[in-house]
């Protein structure tokens, strides 16, 4: 990736928003990850449930 020639007024706002991107990714990754571990953890307990009502 290029990286573009910056003037010193602008590059704080630049980082700023890449910071602000990042995070915001950061949020969504772990929103994800929990959302999935969450779905692991209930279809696991719906499978015991059934393996003891079967045993």
């Amino acid at each position: 990736m290029a990286k573009k020639a910056r003037t010193g007024q602008h590059a704080h706002q630049d980082s700023e928003r890449a910071m602000a991107k990042n995070t915001a990714a950061e949020a969504r990754a772990k929103a994800a990850v929990r959302d999935v571990q969450s779905v692991a953890a209930k279809t696991r307990g719906m499978q015991q449930k059934a393996q003891s009502k079967r045993g």
